[in-house]
């Protein structure tokens, strides 16, 4: 497919990609590919399987992280958290896990105060039996890369899916069974969004200077002021928030075709870009936007959603099931000069490398 007309709000431009830009570590298809600044292949690492696990990465050694199992039932079966070096094009085992154990839904590369060290910092998650049935067990995680094992840490039974991580506050948010919650690096809840408050759990970000205040996201963004425990609206709608680097605003979507800005100051959020007429709108490929070090630059994917067809057979309540296509494209948003660059694809994971 061709890559989709987009429309951009006003002093905004296709460009061709700055020269200065650096390069992005992606997830496409389920394999893992290195990027050039402007979104051409530079070395693809290989299948990473079917886990959904973010990308950690050192920029001390130019190193990547990920959880990888195999993505298919002939492949040998295998678990194991995985290093993938930018300069050399290589990729090899830190540690192999039970194949009852993964990885998901966070990792997270900590560097040392003298940053000549690190560590990751995730979830693991382990399967049971009891009574007959499964059970998924979630820990919190800490690993050195020379060393043997995980070292694990309990969470509190009812926290079962993370939505941010801040390295300056030492704190997680998460969805759990009572609503929002707000936990310590020992798994333990700190405070819970009132019950009143109707968040949807589709994402949240920390004040990038650590200060005490939280945007969640799902049923509209909002603001969780941590000194106060108060939450305050900000928008109608919006899911997955990132907050700018600068602290005025806050980067989210309303679906996976557009992108959208809130800003503090003027109390008012705009479409920055996204794709024309969509009358069915797709939420599946939402994800958050991935914003460069020095909060230059951002990237993200658009997904168009175009009806193909309706099937010949009726579903089991009796209609006939709409089936859809959709077409995914990858763009670059340099924020200093209001200019974006793209090419066709959907990156399920995404990291700066520079």
């Amino acid at each position: 497919m061709n890559e989709c007309k987009l429309e951009l709000a006003d002093d905004w431009e296709e460009s061709a990609p700055t020269g200065d830009a650096p390069s992005l570590i992606i997830e496409e298809a389920g394999e893992l590919l290195d990027l050039k600044s402007n979104l051409e292949q530079k070395h693809n690492f290989g299948p990473v399987g079917l886990v959904n696990c973010p990308i950690a990465y050192d920029p001390v050694r130019r190193m990547a992280f990920r959880y990888i199992c195999p993505s298919g039932f002939r492949k040998e079966d295998f678990s194991q958290l995985r290093a993938f070096s930018l300069d050399r094009g290589e990729s090899f085992s830190l540690l192999e896990l039970p194949l009852n154990q993964w990885i998901l839904w966070l990792l997270e590369w900590v560097a040392s105060a003298d940053h000549k060290s690190g560590q990751l910092f995730g979830l693991h998650a382990t399967d049971r039996s009891m009574n007959e049935q499964i059970v998924i067990d979630h820990q919190l995680f800490m690993y050195k890369p020379d060393e043997s094992q995980l070292r694990l840490r309990p969470i509190c039974r009812d926290a079962y899916k993370p939505l941010a991580f801040s390295r300056q506050r030492a704190e997680l948010v998460f969805a759990g069974a009572e609503g929002i919650y707000l936990l310590g690096l020992e798994g333990n809840r700190k405070l819970t969004l009132p019950p009143d408050i109707v968040a949807g759990g589709q994402g949240a970000s920390f004040h990038p200077s650590g200060d005490a205040q939280i945007v969640v996201g799902g049923d509209g963004l909002h603001l969780w002021n941590l000194n106060t425990n108060h939450c305050q609206q900000l928008t109608s709608k919006g899911r997955h928030p990132v907050w700018s680097m600068d602290g005025k605003g806050v980067w989210y979507r309303e679906s996976s075709a557009d992108l959208h800005y809130y800003d503090f100051a003027s109390d008012e959020a705009h479409r920055v870009i996204g794709i024309p007429k969509q009358r069915h709108p797709d939420f599946w490929h939402s994800r958050p936007v991935c914003l460069s070090r020095d909060g230059r630059y951002l990237a993200t994917s658009l997904t168009k959603k175009m009806l193909r067809g309706v099937s010949k057979k009726n579903t089991s309540a009796g209609a006939r099931e709409r089936v859809y296509l959709y077409n995914h494209q990858l763009i670059v948003l340099d924020l200093k000069e209001k200019a974006y660059w793209s090419r066709q694809g959907f990156a399920d994971q995404l990291c700066w490398t520079d």
